[in-house]
């Protein structure tokens, strides 16, 4: 069986080594070490620079200490047993596509498990700090299971940028459904924040997705997944989201560079779509996606997420 499971926790556990005022230096260090999942584990939890420190400071070194010994003597246990399983469901995996690695990793105990798509495969990632926090670390075994699978509902349903034509609209099918069963019995705030975080999980190319809420004739920003923003609010008429808001129109934007009146959000932002939120007549709000990659948002993408954008005021 080729090598899938890799704990990466010694170079986490550094961060012993650093007094706690320079822990936000450790995790410059770390993050150079793990960029590709660290970046995203960073985006998804909408971490700036001021946040993430913050949440640096609220790590307690007696925690991580403790997290430290107890993953010395236990963790080859666990991960042994880990292994003799992945051997007996090999064949379910599917180990031989190689398209995915489960990483153990500390990280700031934001979230149990994570699934990073990188240009050689997928990497599920998996927090120990946050197992320890939940007491859930005492039974690992069943941590990795259920981020496997996680994993493979996943890797049936998610949309890469180079995809097209039936398997696109089947997949995009599928998400909605989800988000379907997901959003039943919420709140409207609730349902944006379940929103976000689906679209942002299941579409790669989705690479800042978030809702602006109408307050008079701006715009307010509500939940997000992805790069924190410099654009909290924004009136009606400015850049694309103000347009949008303003026309009542859905914006398709294949190349932000030629948009003279683009509010960059991210220098990596290479296109965008934009569309607004009805209740009734009048726009409540509206749906903001940016992508790293030109051409990314087609006709499917629109129809798929005007529907969605339905689905939320009338659910």
């Amino acid at each position: 069986m080729r090598s899938i499971f890799r704990d990466f926790t010694h170079d986490f556990f550094g961060i012993l080594n650093y007094p706690k005022e320079k822990w936000n230096d450790f995790w410059v260090f770390y993050r150079e070490k793990h960029p590709r999942v660290l970046e995203e584990y960073i985006f998804k939890n909408n971490l700036d620079v001021t946040l993430l420190a913050q949440a640096l400071d609220g790590l307690e070194r007696r925690e991580v200490d403790r997290l430290s010994q107890y993953w010395e003597i236990n963790g080859p246990i666990e991960k042994t047993r880990v292994l003799k399983e992945l051997g007996r469901m090999s064949s379910q995996l599917h180990l031989e596509r190689e398209d995915f690695v489960i990483h153990i990793l500390g990280a700031l105990g934001r979230q149990q498990h994570l699934i990073i798509p990188t240009s050689k495969g997928n990497v599920v990632m998996i927090d120990l700090l946050y197992c320890w926090k939940e007491k859930t670390i005492r039974d690992f075994l069943s941590v990795v299971l259920n981020a496997l699978d996680d994993f493979i509902e996943y890797s049936s349903i998610n949309v890469r940028h180079y995809m097209h034509g039936s398997e696109k609209a089947e997949r995009l099918e599928r998400i909605f459904e989800c988000i379907e069963k997901k959003i039943v019995g919420h709140s409207l705030e609730e349902k944006l924040t379940i929103v976000v975080k689906l679209l942002h999980k299941y579409v790669d190319y989705y690479n800042w997705t978030g809702f602006y809420l109408v307050e008079k004739d701006s715009l307010v920003l509500g939940p997000y997944v992805g790069e924190p923003t410099e654009h909290v609010k924004i009136d009606f008429g400015s850049g694309i989201c103000g347009q949008a808001a303003e026309t009542k129109r859905v914006f398709l934007v294949p190349d932000v560079s030629k948009e003279s009146n683009y509010l960059s959000c991210s220098a990596r932002t290479k296109s965008e779509i934009v569309l607004p939120l009805f209740a009734g007549e009048t726009v409540i709000g509206e749906l903001d996606i940016d992508s790293h990659f030109q051409n990314s948002f087609d006709d499917l993408d629109r129809e798929f997420l005007e529907k969605t954008c339905r689905l939320l005021i009338e659910s």
